[in-house]
């Protein structure tokens, strides 16, 4: 059988075409991965991140002795009881939780309230959280009907605009509420409570926190939303330390038609005085959260850090106090509020001394600037005393 003998130019042909293979499947192989890995990082910032229950939530034991912390309560002296999950049930349930039947609410009482409403719940769709969120504001703003040349109400047409790109850039569920007291007298204002989340039937549970203030982890108040023993009323355990953080703060709801009629004529009996404040006073057996365990705070004040150079406050770190907690209130009591832009002399002697937290206070103060900017496109309102 004879050889068949390639010339050189033939063997080039081969050769070429050999490496060009080579390489065209490196190519393709280099290629599928990078696929695979940006479809798995696409997947793991849309899928929503599922709390785990929280460990510092635990079955109360009526005989417990650690059940006299409820006396540190400012709002119940005793009356009150302690943060409790049920963990052994939660565990078996964790993987079958329906997000659809919770939610995290925000009421917009006035316009004001509107744009730091909206900064919380585009908070959570940023962090994404699996659950709902809504936004309830006065049904009359839904009912009026703008006219050219109307100046009325100068305010409705940018709570509008408000609301439209909350829902459709955030996916805010919107919910016109009525008051719970109608201001029919000449002067007197409508009164719109939280309270009307009682009649969100759709929902199994309702979570709402206090604003202004800045969202830095969702999972813990996911965690509070999910995790938490059935029970018509809810709120922070409201301390005695001078933290600046109230029971107020944090507020569970589970809807129910009952309770939503007796808080009616509750509220309705005390109509000249009632506001959200007086609230939790209207429920005789409040289940109370722990807001701190040894790793975590569900809420900080931001007045706190005018108290770090007390002789007993050790040396701040503004690292930990950043990192450690879900949620910045800015209750701080030498301004007005950190949608106001305060006159700069006002500012400066309202600063913390220590500069450790003065840096971490006026970096706060500038992020909350930038998001409501970033959020809803309004810079600073003028603060007149």
């Amino acid at each position: 059988m004879g050889r068949i003998l390639l010339s050189q130019s033939q063997v080039s042909v081969v050769v070429s075409s050999g490496v060009v293979l080579v390489f065209t499947f490196l190519l393709f192989l280099s290629g599928y991965v990078i696929q695979q890995r940006t479809i798995t990082d696409l997947q793991a910032a849309i899928k929503p991140r599922i709390p785990k229950p929280p460990p510092s939530l635990t079955i109360q034991d009526p005989d417990d002795d650690r059940a006299e912390l409820s006396a540190s309560s400012r709002f119940f002296h005793g009356n009150g009881r302690i943060a409790y999950t049920d963990l052994e049930a939660v565990q078996k349930a964790s993987a079958s939780v329906n997000w659809n039947r919770l939610a995290h609410i925000q009421l917009a009482r006035n316009h004001h309230d509107v744009c730091n409403a909206i900064m919380v719940l585009a908070d959570l769709h940023k962090l994404k959280s699996p659950a709902r969120r809504l936004l309830l504001f006065p049904r009359e703003w839904a009912l009026e009907e703008g006219k050219r040349g109307d100046f009325s109400d100068p305010f409705l047409g940018s709570s509008r605009r408000l609301l439209r790109m909350a829902a459709r850039r955030y996916g805010v569920e919107l919910r016109p509420i009525q008051p719970v007291i109608l201001g029919e007298e000449e002067g007197s204002t409508s009164v719109y409570s939280l309270a009307s989340a009682y009649e969100l039937l759709d929902f199994d549970r309702v979570l709402s926190i206090e604003t202004p203030g800045l969202l830095q982890d969702a999972l813990p108040l996911d965690a509070v939303l999910a995790f938490t023993e059935p029970t018509p009323f809810a709120m922070l355990q409201d301390s005695a330390q001078g933290d600046g953080v109230h029971s107020a703060d944090l507020l569970l709801i589970q809807p129910s038609i009952e309770v939503h009629t007796d808080l009616v004529e509750q509220i309705t009996a005390e109509a000249s005085t009632f506001n959200d404040t007086l609230l939790p006073l209207l429920f005789k057996e409040p289940l109370l959260l722990a807001s701190t365990t040894d790793d975590q705070s569900l809420i900080r004040s931001i007045g706190i850090l005018h108290d770090v150079l007390s002789p007993a406050t050790p040396a701040f770190n503004g690292t930990a106090y950043l990192s450690d907690v879900s949620y910045i209130r800015f209750s701080d009591p030498k301004l007005p509020g950190p949608e106001y832009d305060v006159p700069w002399s006002q500012k400066v002697v309202a600063r913390p001394h220590n500069k450790d937290a003065d840096w971490t206070w006026t970096k706060l103060y500038g992020q909350f600037a930038q998001r409501r900017m970033e959020v809803c496109g309004l810079d600073l309102e003028t603060w007149r005393p």
